[in-house]
């Protein structure tokens, strides 16, 4: 052999894994991700008043969830180890899955006598395009009566002569509410009509909040029920002119910490809210079905506290998607149907009408 002659270099076999820094880089991001889900898990149990930071992380759940989604699946292709990390992370979202999404059969239960109920935030009647407000409480008026449930449970309902709520819903002689005096001259507020007699009802109002719950017991076949008609505070946020504020100022950042502030006072307050109507609850004797506009989701505080010792219609005997909010269908679900644990839910069905910025939420309920 001549001496030049060099040593063939043996070639090496791709191993399919990424140069170290991608590698490092990616196991932080899971790291990173895999963190604010278990910390939108903890969120459920943190009480606003104490801590807001955490609540960020349960109100964007499913985002958080599917970034999670989409990392483990790139880990599993690119045969990551820190894969792990990501799939313990997912694993407790399967406890929450039936929150958000429901394939499961209606509940069965024993003997008893049937209860149907709606809830529906009416948004005052004013987020129909081309619709007046009294024509659209004409029409809120006959799909009710289509539906027929036994008591409903109307939240920013907006009226400027309340006789004529006598007329349009002639089927439900029993009604209690709490309406707050617009400038304009009219008045909005809850109003709960019922079939069956009303023998005594009650407000809880918020401290500087047009906000509020009022409560009915009703006398169902002999047996009194209370029926708590809730609207608890919203964000007030318009995520439309967020955007534009962002993408219109220099300063972006101040006008997220600006947001912020302005939802991390929400959050307290509602927990404030919450706390009340469930202390109120608590100091009854009679059965109580807590139902309305939470403005929260179901992975907060607030669906926490409310739902203790009680079953959500949704969950029992919903079926497919759960979100009861038009605006950001099918991920948000903030209207809620919450009863004792002794009862069954026959059905439970969210029509998708048209005459509010909410969806309204029917229950079947079974009473042992």
């Amino acid at each position: 052999m001549a001496k030049g002659r060099r040593k063939a270099k043996k070639k090496r076999e791709p191993t399919g894994r990424s140069p170290w820094p991608f590698a490092l880089l990616f196991r932080l991001v899971l790291i990173i991700a895999a963190g604010a889900l278990v910390l939108s898990y903890l969120s459920v149990y943190i009480n606003p008043s104490l801590i807001t930071f955490p609540l960020f992380f349960g109100l964007y759940f499913i985002p958080i969830l599917i970034v999670n989604l989409a990392l483990l699946a790139v880990g599993m292709f690119r045969r990551s180890a820190a894969s792990w990390i990501t799939f313990i992370a997912i694993l407790p979202s399967l406890l929450f899955a039936d929150m958000f999404v429901n394939w499961g059969e209606p509940g069965k239960g024993s003997e008893g006598l049937s209860l149907k109920i709606m809830t529906y935030n009416v948004g005052m009647f004013a987020h129909q395009k081309g619709v007046g407000r009294e024509s659209a409480l004409g029409s809120v008026a006959r799909f009710t009566g289509e539906n027929n449930p036994d008591i409903i449970c109307f939240q920013e309902f907006s009226i400027r002569d309340t006789a004529i709520i006598k007329t349009l819903f002639k089927e439900y002689p029993y009604r209690s509410s709490h309406f707050y005096r617009l400038r304009s001259g009219g008045r909005f507020g809850n109003i709960t009509m019922s079939k069956f007699p009303i023998t005594e009802s009650g407000k809880i109002t918020f401290k500087g909040s047009t906000n509020l719950c009022i409560y009915s017991d009703v006398d169902h076949f002999g047996r009194m029920i209370r029926i708590y008609n809730t609207h608890l505070e919203s964000h007030s946020i318009s995520f439309t002119s967020l955007i534009k504020r962002i993408s219109n100022s220099e300063k972006m950042s101040e006008e997220l910490m600006d947001v912020h502030d302005k939802m991390a006072n929400t959050f307290k307050r509602r927990s404030r809210q919450v706390d009340t109507i469930a202390a109120h609850s608590s100091a009854s004797t009679l059965p109580a079905v807590i139902c309305g506009d939470f403005n929260d989701t179901p992975m907060s505080y607030t669906y926490h506290i409310l739902s203790s010792g009680r079953k959500d219609s949704f969950r029992e005997s919903g079926k497919g998607m759960s979100a009861t909010y038009g605006s950001f269908w099918p991920l948000l679900r903030i209207d809620y149907i919450l009863y004792p644990s002794d009862w069954w839910a026959l059905g439970h069905t969210t029509p998708k009408v048209p005459w509010s910025d909410h969806y309204p939420v029917i229950a079947e309920l079974l009473i042992p």
